[in-house]
């Protein structure tokens, strides 16, 4: 049972669909992009979802054909510089199309945010292996602190939620064996700090 809910947890917190609810979220967050026109929002959350989640997603199946990757797991951390490295392009690509649609800055800043994420665990995973859970979930919560002390908001709520999906997710990830405490606790604090300063500063 504990292993079922922990593979559960595992997949609706999963890091590839986290910068499409990051996005989400930051919109209903109380910022400016409040007053965005829902048809404008809709086309921005379209092109980063698709950029963010579909396209590295249709990547794997590829992989496997390939024998790139061993399973969708991928647990040994060489496994996975290869699809990291081609989803930071995907991210990139995402930003770039961003950008010719002149989105307002914090859309942009954010879009760069998730593809340094990205970056950063590719970079750790010529080396280590880094929960990639744990550093969406990081860069959400360090998105929504910037966020709450450049604007001056209230964001404890869904602080709150965010802080509970992590600590679940971590839980989860330590669970499944998926990881060590060290893997999960440095992917959280990387991507809390590398979110909080690049959404703060920029």
């Amino acid at each position: 049972m504990q292993k079922a809910l922990a593979k559960i947890i595992t997949v609706l917190f999963h890091p590839l669909i986290m910068p499409a609810v990051g996005l989400i979220i930051l919109f209903g967050s109380g910022t400016y992009l409040d007053f965005l026109a829902f048809q404008q929002k809709k086309t921005i959350f379209l092109i980063l979802f698709i950029g963010t989640a579909i396209l590295p997603l249709s990547l794997i199946p590829i992989l496997l054909l390939q024998r790139a990757v061993n399973s969708m797991r991928m647990e040994d951390h060489r496994e996975r510089v290869l699809p990291l490295a081609v989803t930071v392009v995907f991210y990139s690509f995402t930003w770039f199309m961003l950008a010719r649609l002149n989105v307002p800055g914090l859309v942009s800043v954010y879009a760069i945010t998730a593809g340094l994420a990205v970056l950063l665990c590719t970079l750790v995973s010529l080396r280590w292996k880094i929960s990639l859970h744990m550093t969406a979930l990081g860069a959400i919560a360090g998105m929504l602190m910037a966020v709450a002390f450049r604007f001056g908001l209230n964001l404890q709520p869904f602080l709150a939620i965010v802080f509970l999906a992590g600590g679940t997710t971590g839980w989860a990830r330590l669970s499944l064996k998926a990881h060590t405490p060290a893997q999960v606790y440095t992917g959280y604090l990387g991507g809390l700090a590398l979110a909080f300063f690049m959404m703060y500063t920029f």
